[in-house]
């Protein structure tokens, strides 16, 4: 979905980057560095969804080298370098003075997490700092009271960091997992829906599935899933791994009980930070996992990320990487990569051999393409893109991690991040031709 959560100004969100280190006159010059980056950047064209030069300026405020095209954003994404940058700087006062300006960082937690709140469409009170989409998914899942022969019901693809926890469920509790299996491609999300509403029985009592799943990039229908199992009694219980920074959603409009995501991907911020939101009037449902001094005086969601002694620069980074984000835009980011996406896609599925395992309607996908071609491992179309056209992808092939689905695909994952561009796009279709054609 587009959203509209654009700065209201350059100048409002350069006054917003000012006081946002208030009190630590040490860290100025980190929040000064990601606001000269923006500045560096300057306004696009009116044109900015192809407007090369801008574009450009974006991706020289990453370290990435030049010409190397990295698309596999869907596992972690590429830091800005003022963003690294900050991340050094907060170490270093960790070791300079590391008592005094741990409480600091510390006490910056609240202002981190209304910040954070605003970027997902939710109140501070329903978001805990976590370490990253598996902790938000296990606290959630362990947290949750249950009992034997309650049924759970999960998509086809769910990632590992959704589905163990679950099974581990089961093994301990009795509850009963179900799969509901999702066409790959789908088709449209309305059949998705339909797929989850036939499998509900009177044992239901969770829908959990990816916002976006990590295998095909397929975009479900989250909204319509939420309000399917509101009423129905039934709770929605989100995997946002890859939805945060990928694409604008608003938690509060699409109504999910729980969404959990980690920050180390699109949102490119270093990797140790997650969010996980949990609905207001759920909170009082699900037990914190891990428990430390005057944890029940917690109000919402902060008793979930109670974590005692934590790496606080990797917590306090998240800000810089959330304003690195917003100086951009989020609307303007989500744009850019779903043209790069669509512009893959609709040249890819053109090729012959070639097999897209990612859905072209726009409501199911946005930078995340998954395709193989027929007869062909994935890893072969890995090797051969990196070494042949300096592109880097994840390969998809069959294993206990990604198992082979009902449409038995072996390829590759594209990620088409912000800071791609159409000429790295055209190296991948340069080589799925040549292999395609047996002329690698």
């Amino acid at each position: 979905m587009v959203g509209t959560n654009e700065p209201a100004s350059r100048r409002e969100f350069m006054r917003g980057l000012g006081v946002t280190l208030a009190g630590v006159g040490a860290t100025q010059s980190a929040v000064a560095a990601v606001a000269q980056a923006i500045e560096q950047i300057g306004e696009p064209s009116e044109n900015w969804r192809f407007d090369g030069g801008y574009w450009a300026r974006v991706r020289e405020q990453f370290v990435m080298p030049e010409g190397f095209a990295y698309m596999n954003t869907g596992r972690l994404g590429s830091t800005p370098k003022p963003v690294l940058d900050a991340l050094m700087h907060y170490w270093r006062l960790m070791a300079e003075n590391p008592s005094e300006n741990s409480s600091v960082f510390e006490q910056r937690q609240e202002s981190i997490r209304v910040k954070a709140a605003k970027f997902v469409g939710a109140s501070a009170d329903e978001i805990a700092l976590v370490r990253n989409t598996t902790e938000g998914l296990v606290t959630v899942i362990n947290g949750l009271d249950l009992k034997q022969g309650d049924e759970i019901l999960h998509s086809f693809h769910e990632h590992s960091s959704n589905l163990q926890p679950w099974k581990l469920k089961a093994e301990r509790h009795g509850v009963t997992l179900k799969e509901v299996p999702i066409p790959t491609p789908p088709d449209n999300p309305e059949d998705i829906l339909n797929l989850f509403e036939d499998a509900i029985t009177s044992r239901t009592r969770v829908i959990t599935t990816a916002h976006s799943t990590t295998v095909t990039g397929t975009i479900m229908p989250v909204k319509e899933l939420s309000a399917l199992c509101r009423g129905r009694g039934l709770l929605c219980l989100i995997d946002g791994a890859h939805a945060l920074g990928n694409f604008v959603y608003d938690l509060h409009e699409l109504g999910v009980d729980s969404h959990a995501s980690s920050c180390h991907k699109w949102l490119c911020s270093p990797a140790g930070t997650g969010i996980l939101y949990v609905r207001a009037e759920l909170i009082d449902r699900i037990w914190p996992n891990i428990v430390t001094q005057s944890w029940y005086l917690d109000k919402g969601a902060r008793k979930y990320d109670r974590l005692s002694r934590r790496p606080w620069p990797q917590v306090a980074v998240l800000e810089d990487a959330l304003d690195f984000h917003n100086g951009i835009g989020p609307a303007r980011i989500e744009h850019r990569m779903r043209g790069l996406g669509s512009y893959l896609r609709e040249k890819a599925v053109a090729i012959p051999g070639v097999r897209l395992y990612t859905g072209t309607d726009p409501r199911l996908s946005c930078a995340v393409t998954t395709l193989g071609i027929d007869g062909m491992d994935g890893q072969r179309i890995h090797d051969y893109l990196r070494e042949r056209y300096d592109v880097y992808v994840s390969p998809r092939t069959r294993g206990p991690v990604y198992p082979a689905d009902p449409a038995g695909f072996n390829g590759i994952r594209v990620s088409t991040a912000y800071y791609n561009t159409f000429e790295q796009v055209d190296r991948v279709l340069a080589g799925l031709h040549e292999l395609a054609a047996g002329n690698a």
